[in-house]
């Protein structure tokens, strides 16, 4: 099954939203954000990754907790891209490396 334009619009701007925020709260000279977007045949290739200033917290279920100040409305983004990655048969990965937080998606 295709994925939308509006769907691949979502999952990116979610992606570049948590990146950016990220990188706001880091000092300006340490500031990364690299971005790599490719396609072949119906498969597309998403990565993103950013600089952060913490190490990510992690709660048993293995989801990513906000640091925003307003938890019940924030939050739920990577849970939805990773739903959304999850009805198209994508796959998801998201891991820490050398000061970096890394997304990458196949789908």
């Amino acid at each position: 099954m295709a994925v939308g334009i509006k769907k691949r619009c979502t999952i990116i701007s979610n992606l570049l939203n948590n990146a950016i925020e990220a990188c706001e709260k880091i000092q300006d000279d340490k500031r990364i954000i690299e971005f790599e977007i490719a396609g072949y045949n119906s498969q597309i290739f998403i990565s993103v990754c950013n600089s952060y200033d913490m190490e990510s917290i992690i709660n048993q279920k293995q989801k990513f907790i906000t640091t925003k100040e307003d938890k019940l409305n924030h939050g739920i983004g990577l849970e939805n891209v990773r739903r959304t990655v999850k009805k198209y048969d994508g796959d998801m990965r998201i891991f820490q490396e050398n000061e970096r937080f890394i997304v990458t998606i196949n789908i």
